[in-house]
């Protein structure tokens, strides 16, 4: 009877790994397929592809799906790019050539007077600002400082304007010069508040001279 227990005993643990080996299901000309139940069982994933040689199994890595199109995301450009001015619309608004691609560029943190608004009259000092603003940026090579906030709402790039190198201490940029002289007031929308604080002193030291939009009437 003990022999009887000892040859069952023995029987079984040979076929235990050969129970592990294999498993149900068709297998293709490449001698594997792809496992679809009782996977875990197995050591497998579901549907996941192996094959099995000499009654030992070797799995691979799952067959190659194509992978999901998505969308690409509107690139994101560097803090800094030079671009040529193509156009100016007034006296804080202007087109220039990015990538290729003519785009309006608004400048941040300063309102001149309008003079080319669908809903609204030409403001007193739109002209002159217009002007100042024409004869400071056409057909120039400017650099564009970013902030925050590249865009805004109607997909305009939002930029400083530099006249020259923004890295250069020297460099004269054209919002802070706007409003220095009288051409522009304060308007700041955030988070794109870099250099609001040099703005206000700016703007009242216009005031106080009386320049340009702040003159006497």
């Amino acid at each position: 009877m003990k022999k009887l227990v000892a040859l069952i005993i023995m029987l079984g643990l040979v076929a235990a790994p050969l129970a592990a080996s294999v498993h149900p299901g068709r297998i293709d000309a490449n001698g594997g397929h792809t496992c679809r139940t009782n996977c875990a069982k197995w050591g497998l994933k579901d549907g996941e592809y192996h094959y099995h040689n000499g009654g030992s199994t070797k799995t691979t890595q799952p067959a190659p799906t194509k992978p999901a199109t998505t969308k690409p995301a509107q690139n994101k450009l560097p803090g800094t790019l030079k671009v040529t001015v193509t156009k100016v619309v007034d006296g804080d608004t202007f087109k220039a050539k990015v990538n290729g691609k003519e785009e309006s560029i608004r400048l941040i943190g300063v309102d001149t007077p309008e003079t080319v608004h669908p809903n609204k009259p030409v403001q007193p000092y739109g002209p002159e600002a217009s002007a100042y603003t024409k004869k400071r940026l056409n057909g120039q090579t400017v650099t564009l400082e970013f902030d925050v906030q590249q865009r805004d709402k109607y997909g305009r790039l939002l930029a400083y304007v530099w006249l020259g190198n923004a890295k250069n201490p020297k460099a004269e940029m054209l919002n802070q010069t706007l409003v220095k002289e009288g051409y522009a007031q304060v308007a700041t929308f955030p988070p794109n508040v870099k250099y609001t604080d040099s703005f206000v002193k700016l703007q009242k030291q216009a005031r106080d001279a009386k320049k340009g939009l702040w003159g006497e009437k």
